[in-house]
């Protein structure tokens, strides 16, 4: 992406493997969540949470609950994991590094293009940890779930009075290709720091 000329009203990007080098350390944490359970549970448990990156974590521990450990699945279980999980990784995330050249990109656009987040994280956990990496001055908006990649993309359209085809959703994840299609947004994906059409 360069900046020689606006080819789009907004940017909105997606927040972890996207801006900033944190999906290792979430991973890990979904398998420390599930250790006790033995490696097995935890290959499941890892395996599902990289095939549905940028799903909320409480999609996600509902189906560990329910169809990989045969338990009953109740929100006080989903809240009690998100504390832990939230524990695990907040400060690590607030820590880990920038992707290549995200933030030249955002100093350099930042001004001269509205830019939005959109994350599978909790909104007020997401907003915090933006704030303390400074780098809420970038983004009119911060978005994290229980809203779906496809829901926040229709409240940022909706609004900012934005027409979809000049939107562009960046992400990392099959959840942030879908999003884009249902809002009917442009999408970038990226792979290892380096974009790639899906």
């Amino acid at each position: 992406m360069t900046s020689e000329k606006k080819i789009y009203d907004a940017i909105v990007f997606d927040f972890d493997g996207t801006l900033v080098d944190s999906c290792n350390i979430k991973t890990w944490a979904f398998g420390k969540l599930f250790e006790s359970y033995g490696k097995e549970i935890v290959q499941d448990v890892l395996a599902y949470h990289l095939q549905y990156e940028g799903v909320s974590r409480f999609v996600k521990f509902c189906y560990m609950k329910e169809t990989l450990l045969g338990e009953t699945y109740k929100t006080e279980d989903g809240n009690k994991l998100s504390q832990l999980y939230s524990k695990l990784v907040r400060d690590a995330v607030v820590q880990a590094p920038f992707l290549p050249f995200v933030l030249e990109f955002l100093e350099e656009v930042y001004q001269q293009i509205p830019l939005f987040v959109a994350s599978g994280t909790p909104e007020a956990e997401l907003r915090d940890i933006v704030l303390l990496r400074g780098m809420n001055r970038f983004f009119r908006g911060i978005y994290g779930s229980p809203d779906s990649k496809a829901k926040i993309l229709q409240k940022v359209l909706r609004v900012n009075k934005l027409i979809p085809e000049t939107v562009l959703m960046v992400g990392d994840a099959l959840s942030d290709l879908e999003g884009s299609q249902i809002a009917g947004t442009g999408f970038v994906g990226i792979l290892n720091g380096k974009s790639t059409p899906f």
